[in-house]
Order: C-alpha cells, then structure tokens, then sequence
C-alpha cells in the first residue's frame, strides 16, 4: 500500500467515525427518517461555504414536514447552520434551502 492509499484510507476512516458520531446525537426519529434515505454532509460545499447535506427522500419534499424540521434543528445544534439539497423521486434537481430558512419557517407556521 502507497502512502497515498494509506492517506486515503485513514481519511476515509475519519468521515466516518465523523457521520458515526453526527448519526449518534440525532433523535430516533431522526435516525429512522435518514435510514429510509440516501445522505451525506459534505464539508464546505454549500452556500457560502456552509457544509452542505444532501437528502434524497424516498417521497414528496414538504418543507413543513416536522421530521425535516427536526433534523434542521438537530443539526444545527451539533454543527452550526447547512445548506441543505433536498432531492424526491420527483425531479432531477435538488430543492435547495438553508436550515436557518426551514427552523424561521417553522416557528412562523406555528405563530399562524
């Protein structure tokens, strides 16, 4: 093995004891959402550099979904704002939103 392998590989290691951990302080809920879908956190490559989660959900994007919502939130908590690329067996493009966008977006449909 190369040392560029071997840089790869503990690279590689590292995401993942990193999603490991993100996965960890989700609620159940959460978990079981995510589980249904395909997702990743990408470093950096959202708006303005905002790491970026990709979701791709196996039904209709529903921006007042509360599952969405909650994940919003929770990663929020543990990592800051992200920019979020929502993908539904609908459509080809991703809806894009930031999480501070779903959390206001909440607590005004909740003020309604």
């Amino acid at each position: 093995m190369t040392s560029t392998d071997r840089s790869l590989l503990q690279e590689l290691q590292i995401k993942c004891q990193q999603m490991h951990r993100f996965r960890a302080v989700l609620s159940e809920t959460v978990r079981d959402m995510l589980d249904q879908c395909e997702w990743s956190l990408v470093p950096s490559a959202g708006q303005d550099e905002l790491p970026l989660m990709v979701v791709r959900l196996p039904s209709r994007i529903c921006l007042s979904d509360p599952l969405l919502q909650e994940l919003a939130e929770q990663i929020e908590s543990y990592m800051g704002p992200v920019d979020f690329a929502l993908f539904s067996g609908e459509t080809s493009e991703p809806l894009r939103v930031l999480s501070k966008t779903l959390l206001d977006q909440r607590w005004h449909w909740r003020g309604s």
